[in-house]
């Protein structure tokens, strides 16, 4: 949430149109407005150019020459997205008491308490030590840049959300996720929690901010690619990312690393699992308990902001996995913590690289997914989803080269996106729409129907096809879009005569699965495959769907409105 990109002596002397352009690439982090401060070569001035709205085709005023900026794009929690507001929990009471010292307030942002606070440190401590000072008194996650417009010095203070430092021999680049650096330079450091750097022309200094005292900088190389973070032709990075499962997804179903031995050895040995999640990752968790249950382990998916009631029951044997696109989703790191101080092991799911729950974890199963710039999860959602199925495979020695044939096969079939193209169409001036599945399609319906709130901004509402006649059918109307997720299972006749209910009251049957059935009105064809892995065709349906509907509806599906893509604030 929010996006930080700096730059220490810019080689190329365009420092204000460089961190322009590594602020683009993190717009996905918040877009409710964005700004960039310059420091001038031939004077002490620092140069402001701040603006509300998207940054995507944004242009800077701002000079050339420079060598040294730092920028921010913001998604605002605290104060309406205007030009004087373009994150800290107790800046109410920080406010007050800065008041009370005559500091005069120009924005309602909770950020503006932060630069005050290092001016009030600063009458008495050089800016170093006032930063550090001033950030001790911060609650919250923040990562905070602060640039001395006399001497040039950066400062960079993290606590809970993101930052990275990228080198090369000549310059320093500061910022939020390590995509935006990928076309500058693969040699990085993730900075930890309660960690500071000293920035300037010459050299880094790494600090602990609790104590003060200097740490060893180790430095480490990430092996993504820039072009993976641009779109490659495809007209969003969703409709890209989506496209890409069609090899990503077998690459985790088919890698055997040591730490997915060792996680399946330790659920033999009866570790119990649990998930904690969020967002789609927590639909990931809850179809991991249909995946353990085919093993016949009991295991229980938590939502990360739910945890706290149950973490006394972590112990010794149980085995946390924490699962997160980005690594750095606050509410999943605190719910891991509560469980690490019990005794748990963690098993970090991520696809991400350096992220705060990697450093928590005692395994790693990198999904490995590749950058995925929409805010919208398709393709690391998947990649996670198959971590668990590729555990299933291990400790049930089972092959899953057939369903990865004809996966790969049919995401990429021109027939599948014209088929739900001309679904979607039926689907534009819809205000309601209700989806049902039952065992793994549950929480299949689940995603389905967050893809299509996220991307289309449509009420899509998902049931387990057995809630039906416990109130949910009073919602059918005649006309409502039901969607009704099947697979050749044995289960298929029920799920069918749930679609015959709606039907019946009037709904508008969307029916995907492998077969067709007079009760559909419309049918989005699936591939025949065992019960456990029809989630991935219907997912990837739900990802088409939403994505063909929330173009046609004139959203932006890579940036849907009031979203961020990493959630760093509780």
């Amino acid at each position: 949430m929010c996006g930080i990109f700096g730059i220490i002596n810019d080689e190329k002397k365009q420092a204000a149109q460089t961190v322009l352009d590594g602020l683009k690439k993190l717009e996905y982090r918040g877009y409710d407005s964005w700004g960039i401060a310059l420091k001038t070569s031939d004077s002490n001035e620092i140069l402001l150019d701040k603006h509300i709205g998207k940054i995507g085709n944004a242009v800077t005023n701002l000079p050339t020459g420079g060598t040294i900026a730092i920028g921010h794009t913001r998604w605002a929690t605290h104060g309406g997205v205007t030009d004087a507001n373009a994150h800290v929990e107790n800046y109410q009471e920080l406010q007050s008491e800065l008041r009370h010292k005559k500091h005069q307030f120009i924005s309602e942002t909770d950020t503006e308490v932060i630069a005050h606070l290092i001016e009030e440190e600063a009458k008495t401590k050089p800016l170093f030590l006032a930063t550090l000072t001033a950030f001790k008194k911060l609650v919250g996650s923040n990562a905070i840049v602060v640039l001395d417009g006399k001497t040039g010095e950066v400062v960079v203070c993290r606590n809970g959300s993101p930052v990275v430092l990228g080198v090369t021999k000549e310059t320093t680049y500061i910022a939020s996720d390590a995509t935006a650096l990928l076309d500058k330079t693969n040699t990085v450091y993730f900075m930890d929690d309660n960690e500071a750097a000293y920035i300037n022309k010459s050299y880094i200094e790494l600090f602990s901010i609790d104590t003060e005292k200097a740490k060893k900088l180790v430095l480490q190389k990430i092996d993504w690619k820039a072009q993976a973070a641009e779109k490659g032709g495809f007209a969003h990075f969703a409709l890209k990312e989506i496209s890409e499962q069609s090899t990503t997804i077998p690459h985790v179903l088919l890698k055997r690393s040591k730490a997915l031995s060792e996680v399946a050895e330790l659920i033999k040995e009866g570790y119990r699992p649990i998930m904690i999640a969020c967002g789609s990752a927590s639909y990931c968790g809850l179809a991991a308990q249909y995946v353990f249950a085919d093993l016949g382990i009991d295991s229980t998916n938590y939502g990360g902001y739910e945890y706290a009631p149950f973490a006394r029951l972590a112990t010794d044997k149980t085995l946390v996995f924490a699962i997160s696109q980005s690594g750095e989703t606050a509410d999943t790191i605190l719910a891991v913590k509560e469980a690490k101080k019990r005794g748990a092991k963690i098993v970090g799911v991520i696809n991400a690289q350096g992220s705060t729950l990697e450093r928590l974890s005692d395994y790693l199963l990198p999904v490995e997914a590749g950058p995925e710039i929409a805010v919208v999860s398709t393709k690391a959602f998947t990649a996670q989803l198959a971590t668990f199925f590729a555990l299933h495979s291990v400790i049930k020695n089972d092959d899953p080269s057939t369903f990865i044939n004809e996966f790969s096969n049919w995401i990429q079939s021109k027939e599948l996106h014209k088929t739900i193209l001309d679904c979607a169409k039926h689907l534009l001036k819809s205000e309601h729409i209700y989806l049902i599945g039952k065992h793994i399609n549950y929480p299949s319906a689940l995603e389905f129907a967050l893809k299509l709130k996220e991307t289309s901004y449509i009420h899509a509402e998902s049931f387990a096809s057995g809630e039906l006649k416990h109130g949910v059918i009073s919602l059918i109307q005649p006309g409502t879009p039901c969607i009704v997720l099947t697979a050749h299972d044995d289960i298929y006749k029920e799920v069918i005569s749930s679609a015959i209910e709606l039907k019946s009251r009037g709904g508008m049957i969307i029916g995907v699965g492998p077969d067709t059935n007079q009760a559909f009105d419309f049918h989005i064809k699936t591939h025949a495959t065992g019960n456990l892995y029809s989630i991935f065709y219907n997912v990837v349906v739900g990802q088409l769907l939403g994505y063909f509907v929330g173009v046609g509806r004139g959203a932006d599906p890579d940036k849907p409105r009031n979203l961020a893509k990493s959630v760093t604030v509780k």
